[in-house]
């Protein structure tokens, strides 16, 4: 049976195919919403949709705004049931890398859009470390570290060229040789970002009344 697509990532693209100077690439976007779905603690809907757009207004109609907040909204729900499911989807997910690098391909497009919603997501990850640190500090080294390996790998896949660049001038040749197996470890990568912010949410001020996600999924509540 051929792949089809979810109804929430073709509405996405459809909307980036119409709105090209306003929106982002759509892996990038996805990629997005994904780390503002992985967050521990999710941002309301008006702080996080203005980072979809390249540039707001653009002449497009309030209603047109609305839309595209609507098929935004209905990427979240996706990847939130996804979450709770244990299942994480990106580009090109079971694929190997292509033979040339220096192309732009989805699954950098896609991480690219995660690393930018991280940063933007940045605050709500350390109020996490600070509560960790306030109630269980021998847990927070072992949680730094998870996270800096996955932002690690994040990053090195999110422009390939570059990650190739500098291992090369310090000579890094174990990357060089063990990238294709260094990718094929991705999705474990994720798994742990997505189950880290679970086991952090979990550490937030009244999280005993609004984390019911099951598996370590962050809420969305």
């Amino acid at each position: 049976m051929p792949f089809v697509k979810p109804e929430a990532l073709q509405q996405l693209e459809k909307i980036c195919r119409q709105y090209p100077r306003l929106l982002h690439r759509s892996h990038y976007l996805a990629g997005l919403v994904f780390a503002v779905s992985a967050a521990p603690e999710i941002p309301m809907p008006d702080v996080w949709l203005g980072w979809a757009f390249k540039q707001r207004g653009a002449g497009i109609s309030e209603s047109e705004i609305d839309h595209i907040a609507e098929v935004l909204m209905g990427v979240l729900q996706h990847e939130l049931a996804n979450m709770r499911e244990n299942l994480i989807e990106y580009p090109e997910k079971g694929k190997p890398l292509p033979d040339d690098l220096n192309q732009d391909i989805a699954v950098s497009q896609w991480l690219q859009g995660l690393l930018t919603g991280h940063s933007h997501l940045e605050s709500v990850w350390q109020s996490c470390w600070q509560q960790v640190e306030n109630q269980q500090p021998d847990k927070v080294q072992g949680f730094q570290r998870d996270l800096k390996h996955c932002l690690l790998m994040f990053s090195s896949f999110a422009n390939i060229p570059m990650a190739l660049e500098q291992a090369k001038k310090v000579n890094n040749l174990k990357l060089l040789d063990n990238l294709p197996k260094i990718y094929a470890s991705l999705p474990t990568a994720l798994k742990t970002y997505v189950d880290l912010s679970g086991q952090l949410a979990k550490f937030l001020p009244h999280q005993f009344e609004t984390f019911s996600q099951p598996n370590s999924a962050p809420s969305n509540e």
